[in-house]
């Protein structure tokens, strides 16, 4: 075997990949990226009945479930066939040498099923163009020659040493050249199985979730375990330990946590569990959203809810209800609504940083650390039946039925998201937050008169 050296960058980040990467020229064809850290490829000419025998004993481990699906048709693996019969350059495969001396496939998964299917007979070949007389015809007919031309065929490999699966990520992402290249979610699938990808997949299909994240399609390319996966790294981690992007914080959480015992697993699927109840009771089917035109801040309409939930929303709320029990989260769920929607009134800065550069370290930190401190004054507060200073959100919906007037500056309210409730007569000045002392203003008015000094929903 000959040893190649493949190098990563130490500031590999979330979502803007600056490296370099280009091919030595040689007729090993290693990737070169500049760096600092290290490790080793070693170049192996393996006949396909070598590879056939590993993936028969089990060392060679082919999975669609981690891998994307098997997917070439039988005119495509027929080509295959036909190129190795004929010796027609076949390109090279990487594989991911484990402790336990097995190999993950980590580019390579449908060439190499299309010759283990041939070779254990189970499709025939079709439309040869150079070799027509063995068109219709399993492996097992095809004549001796064939079948042993096809057993010595030679595969390239390149295969990696055990090394970290952050390691792994970085290779399979760079040399993922299909016509549809897969993402990061289906990579982070391919590499990092176990028992927690195992409770992602599994998380994903969880009704309230569904119910919140109100999206068709969100099961297309892995979108929804990207999610959970999300929830889960900064449950467990906290976005404090996000300092090196987003990408490697989560490749690191799976990495680690990718073979969790029981008991950590049983926590995830409780905690998962409970927060998204909490989504759903808190925000229905309008969950990790900001409005059409949020941006507008000075406009008294803040706009429909977008009809696309926001990932980086997703990861602030969600988690931020873990601290919390779930009866006293829809006690406050009012309170926790009219929160959330004054900060995306009121908050220009927070509605930027979830919306651009969303792994960006310090944009990252102020998303979570703003909601957090406005959850937790929430959930603080300790007020009995006659001195609470917010109205119901039921009481909101009867009045804006009934007048859609702003009572400060006299214009109508177009959404009910854009209403609040003010006491008419001060809490401050002794007025008690009973239906009799409510006036329905826009809330912006509210927040132009002082109202976050008062009391308003």
């Amino acid at each position: 075997m000959t040893k190649k050296t493949l190098t990563e960058s130490e500031n590999y980040l979330d979502e803007i990949d600056n490296d370099k990467e280009e091919f030595d020229g040689s007729d090993e064809g290693s990737l070169v990226i500049s760096g600092d850290r290290k490790f080793i490829l070693e170049k192996a000419d393996r006949s396909l009945s070598e590879l056939h025998r590993w993936h028969k004993n089990g060392r060679i481990i082919v999975d669609p479930e981690w891998q994307r699906n098997y997917v070439w048709d039988k005119n495509r693996a027929s080509k295959l066939i036909e190129s190795f019969l004929i010796d027609i350059p076949v390109p090279v495969i990487y594989l991911a040498k484990r402790e336990d001396g097995k190999y993950e496939v980590i580019d390579g998964l449908q060439r190499l099923t299309t010759v283990f299917k041939f070779l254990d007979n189970e499709f025939k070949l079709q439309e040869m163009e150079l070799i027509p007389n063995i068109s219709g015809k399993y492996f097992r007919d095809i004549g001796y020659e064939y079948q042993n031309k096809l057993e010595d065929s030679l595969l390239r490999s390149f295969e990696m040493a055990s090394t970290s699966g952050d390691m792994h990520f970085i290779v399979f992402e760079r040399i993922n050249t299909g016509s549809v290249k897969l993402n990061d979610m289906e990579i982070r699938n391919c590499l990092y199985r176990g028992p927690l990808n195992n409770l992602l997949k599994e998380l994903s299909d969880n009704s309230d979730m569904k119910k919140s994240l109100n999206q068709k399609g969100s099961k297309d390319r892995m979108q929804d375990r990207a999610l959970v996966l999300r929830f889960l790294a900064f449950y467990e981690r906290t976005h404090y330990k996000c300092e090196k992007g987003l990408k490697k914080f989560l490749n690191e959480f799976l990495d680690v946590y990718r073979n969790a015992n029981i008991e950590k697993i049983e926590e995830y699927r409780k905690i998962f569990s409970k927060c998204m109840k909490a989504c759903l009771t808190v925000f229905g089917d309008a969950s990790y959203r900001l409005k059409s035109d949020v941006a507008k801040l000075n406009s008294k309409s803040s706009g429909e809810w977008s009809t696309r939930p926001n990932a980086a929303i997703f990861q602030v709320i969600a988690t931020s209800f873990a601290k919390y029990d779930l009866a006293s989260i829809t006690k406050n769920s009012d309170a926790i609504y009219e929160e959330y929607l004054d900060m995306i009134s009121s908050d220009e800065l927070w509605v930027d940083r979830v919306r651009r550069a969303t792994g960006e370290t310090t944009r990252l930190f102020y998303t979570f650390d703003t909601w957090n401190k406005r959850l937790a004054e929430i959930m603080s507060e300790k007020v009995t039946p006659t001195d609470k200073r917010l109205f119901s959100r039921q009481l909101k919906k009867e009045m804006f039925d009934a007048d859609q007037t702003c009572r400060i500056c006299n214009q109508k309210i177009s959404m009910i998201d854009d209403a609040a409730l003010d006491h008419d007569l001060a809490y401050w000045r002794g007025g008690r937050t009973i239906p009799e002392n409510a006036q329905l203003v826009h809330r912006l008015c509210n927040l132009k008169k002082g109202g976050m000094n008062h009391s308003s929903q």
